[in-house]
């Protein structure tokens, strides 16, 4: 019985490899673009060019204004929005298609933005102009033309503007740093345009939704109210759903206070508004794949259509509810406020607290709290304009992602694909752009959370084990979760370790002491010296000292044990760290030596079988960077064998730069190592500052200044050249740091060659 389990068991996990492995176009070859893309195949595309949000709201706007997250208490939890985008997982066998509109797109905009295939269109939450015509065009249908930017350029307004032959609107977005509020200014310029609307799909909700396939649980939401003494529609969830205390209410008009009363344990309160009272309103079911009663109240999305609201006030169930506000002039000014909190009255208060500061005063108030932020980034004055603006948005970006509370960062806000967690892999290279930035303290208390979250525990088992023939049991005891939510909770990736992030995390304590001022490192040694020494022991498990290299371990996403050089420079990277850390933290003097051993075999391993070709082609997803940084193989990088490295390096950032390939992903990574190496060496300082070129100038989402996990070159009419669409994860935190860091390099090397750890 027992094998019979671990049979159906591995044929579910050779499954999933093959899902890996063919679901992506065939037109791509590079084995990590193929993997990277293929997660929107199974996940969904992400309909998104950045993120905004204070570390506890957290927004999502596609290119046309469109909210399509919005997730609190956390970056990583709740989503409180229904909204989805295909994605075919296990439903499609051939895995032979793509999650996005290409040529069968509608409108050169959404083949622009590559915009994804929603699974019920109309989801979410948007603005649209009612015409005389009795014509409506909501923001995100393929009649508008978008292009955006943030303003200023180093602020946290994102401002959006979208065209066609009717209208003009600008919509300027943000969230206030303090209070759980988004601000959207609309500025309609139109002759023909006679009424506002604006709705949302809110379904608030406290768990998790799935990590595999559409988010789209059906038990979120409870009920939404219009508030008519505040003009605000309440959508709401309590800790306690009983019906029937709401169903059996009092007599009157909804109010924050009476909701509150019925359901005094609190729950999930999102309020929309008018900064002025709205004409009309309509509080509607949403029926986009829900069997609803055919008396059930008109979704407001439909409704609009009519030209008019119904002043529905009520409805228990999943919601489509909106706002109606007429247009009088041929330039109206509207805003809509959002607020979330975890009783209705807060909620409402909130949003009534924006109303009476104004709109300006938001603004300013939103910009003055980002300030002490922009204006703190340390970037090479050496810089051009826009490789400093794409530099500092993209450390800006991570305080979009930070949990203000715990310290966790996410690796993308996205849902689809779901890249909302905290990987340590990521983590270290986010907490060394931190320091070189200018925030030490935030890279201090990011690596707090993982003083926090390190696993303890001596054995646990874990069933991929058996792909490599090893015992299902192991100790996981120094490592890490392979990811986390950003409350400290495990993610939904089930492996038992990867290799890298325990390594990375040793770096990471190490490097990271260069940066506390001196009278505090004392107490940073302490404070971290049994995470150092927990993480250092459990590296020296998977060191085969005889042989000079890793025992099979999960590397990197891997779904079976393997020992590559991904794995091996990794490895030695944070075990050289150890070492020096270890011996100045006062670290038990018997294991730094075993620590300096491994670390020397591996080294010595290392630089045996770099010679070897076959080494390098399989050397895992970044076995090649990762071997001239951070790991402390080469003396100097004139070495012969160093030399090797970069100029296969050099070819990988030349084929990427010259768009000789159908797209990349971490071109940044390798633009940064490739640039530290080669810091004495001008024949290669062309094709990096090419490669810097197109990482800032060609690369970004327009406006946003953002990157997705993977960059696609596409033929797009009326461009004489192909241009770059992002895909996969917007806004791409991890990707978007190694612009920051690939600036940093080319003019500034020595920054980045002071975190590599000595020569074992």
């Amino acid at each position: 019985m027992v094998w019979k389990k671990i049979g159906i068991l591995a044929g579910l996990a050779l499954f999933g490899i093959g899902l890996r492995a063919y679901a992506k176009p065939p037109a791509l070859e590079d084995p990590l673009l193929k993997a990277d893309f293929g997660s929107e195949h199974n996940r969904g595309g992400t309909n998104a060019v950045t993120g905004l949000g204070n570390g506890r709201l957290t927004i999502g706007i596609s290119p046309w204004s469109e909210l399509v997250y919005f997730r609190w208490p956390r970056p990583s939890a709740y989503e409180q929005l229904r909204y989805l985008t295909v994605a075919y997982f296990a439903r499609d066998l051939k895995m032979n298609k793509d999650a996005r509109y290409s040529d069968d797109a509608p409108s050169i905009d959404w083949r622009r933005y590559g915009r994804p295939y929603e699974v019920y269109p109309g989801l979410g939450a948007k603005g649209g102009i009612y015409f005389q015509d009795g014509s409506i065009n909501w923001f995100g249908d393929p009649s508008w033309v978008s292009k955006r930017a943030y303003q200023p350029e180093s602020g946290p307004v994102l401002c959006t503007t979208l065209s066609n032959p009717k209208a003009f609107a600008k919509i300027c977005q943000w969230v206030d740093w303090e209070d759980d509020l988004l601000v959207q200014d609309f500025q309609i310029e139109s002759e023909a345009a006679r009424k506002f609307f604006y709705y949302g799909t809110f379904d608030p909700y406290d768990k998790d939704c799935h990590y595999k396939g559409a988010p789209d649980p059906i038990d979120a939401g409870f009920a939404t109210a219009y508030l008519p003494d505040s003009g605000i529609i309440l959508y709401f969830s309590p800790k306690n759903k009983n019906p029937k205390k709401l169903l059996s209410r009092p007599q009157g008009n909804f109010s924050g206070q009476m909701i509150d009363r019925l359901y005094p344990e609190g729950g999930y309160f999102v309020a929309m508004g008018l900064i002025l009272r709205p004409d009309h309103f309509q509080v509607g079911a949403d029926r986009k794949g829900r069997k609803v009663s055919a008396s059930a109240p008109l979704a407001a999305s439909e409704q609009a259509a009519s030209g008019q609201l119904a002043d529905s006030d009520f409805f228990m169930g999943q919601s489509d509810s909106g706002l109606e506000k007429s247009i009088s002039t041929p330039a109206e000014h509207l805003v809509i406020l959002i607020s979330a909190a975890s009783s209705a009255t807060q909620a409402v208060s909130i949003l009534e607290a924006g109303r009476a500061k104004g709109v300006e005063s938001l603004r300013s108030k939103a910009v003055s709290d980002w300030n002490p932020i922009s204006e703190r980034i340390n970037i090479s004055p050496q810089a051009s304009a826009s490789e400093k603006r794409v530099a500092q948005r993209s450390i800006l970006n991570l305080f979009v992602g930070r949990d203000r509370e715990s310290g966790a960062i996410v690796a993308s806000p996205s849902r689809q694909p779901p890249y909302h967690f905290d990987w340590p892999r990521d983590g270290a290279f986010f907490d060394l752009s931190l320091d070189l930035a200018g925030f030490p303290e935030i890279a201090g208390s990011h690596l707090d959370f993982y003083r926090r979250t390190q696993r303890r525990e001596l054995l646990d088992y874990n069933w991929n084990w058996i792909f490599g023939l090893k015992n299902i049991f192991y100790s996981p005891r120094g490592h890490w979760y392979p990811h986390y939510y950003t409350d400290g909770r495990p993610g939904r990736i089930s492996l038992p370790l990867e290799i890298d992030e325990t390594a990375l995390m040793a770096w990471d304590l190490w490097r990271h002491e260069q940066y506390i001022p001196q009278a505090g490192r004392a107490q940073y040694q302490k404070e971290h010296l049994e995470q150092l020494t927990f993480a250092a022991d459990a590296l020296l498990e998977y060191v085969d000292l005889k042989n000079g290299w890793t025992k099979k371990a999960m590397e990197d996403d891997n779904s079976k044990p393997n020992n590559t050089l991904h794995g091996a420079s990794s490895v030695l990277a944070g075990l050289a760290s150890a070492v020096d850390a270890g011996k100045k933290w006062g670290a038990n003097p018997k294991k730094v030596e075993r620590w300096q051993e491994a670390a020397i075999a591996l080294r010595e391993g290392i630089l045996r079988r770099i010679t070897d070709d076959q080494v390098l082609k399989k050397g895992g997803w970044r076995g090649l960077q990762w071997t001239l940084f951070p790991a402390p193989v080469f003396e100097k990088y004139d070495d012969p064998r160093a030399q090797k490295l970069i100029k296969k390096l050099a070819y990988e950032v030349e084929q990427n730069a010259y768009k000789k390939r159908p797209g990349f992903a971490y071109l940044g990574e390798q633009v940064f190592i490739l640039a530290v190496a080669t810091a004495e060496m001008p024949e290669y300082r062309p094709v990096l500052e090419q490669a810097l070129r197109v990482l800032t100038d060609q690369a970004p989402i327009p406006g946003a200044d953002t990157y997705g996990e993977v960059t696609i070159w596409i033929d797009l009419p009326g461009s004489p050249e192909k241009i770059a669409e992002q895909r996969t994860s917007i806004p791409h935190l991890w990707t978007g740091v190694t612009s920051y860091l690939s600036v940093e390099s080319i003019y500034r090397p020595e920054r980045l060659r002071s975190q590599i750890p000595p020569v074992p």
